[in-house]
């Protein structure tokens, strides 16, 4: 069984944080969505998990001091500086493996 969340869930959960934390700053849909500038409708549709856009959430972010935490969302994948893959940089697209790769069986522990 899957432990993902719904898109919908994730996306309502993310919603009533942003909703909460502007209620703790004493902030009103239309005063957050002019800071952040786009429309009340937008933020409200983005707090009730509606809908809405990459950038409008980043600009929201922004307006309510949280644009440095944009990183939590999504880890860094660099490679380790430990590993000597490193020294190729970060990749750029990604391959299907190839037949040999495959076959392998897959490294587990007690075999």
């Amino acid at each position: 069984m899957s432990s993902r969340k719904p898109i919908g869930i994730l996306a309502k959960d993310l919603g009533e944080r942003l909703a909460r934390f502007r209620l703790s700053r004493n902030l009103r849909q239309v005063d957050l969505a002019e800071q952040s500038g786009i429309s009340r409708g937008a933020v409200a549709r983005i707090e009730a998990g509606e809908g809405g856009t990459i950038d409008s959430l980043l600009r929201i972010m922004q307006a309510l001091g949280l644009a440095d935490r944009t990183e939590m969302l999504l880890p860094d994948a660099s490679l380790s500086p430990l590993d000597p893959r490193s020294e190729i940089g970060p990749r750029q697209r990604a391959r299907l493996p190839s037949a040999d790769e495959r076959l392998e069986k897959p490294w587990s522990w007690g075999e």
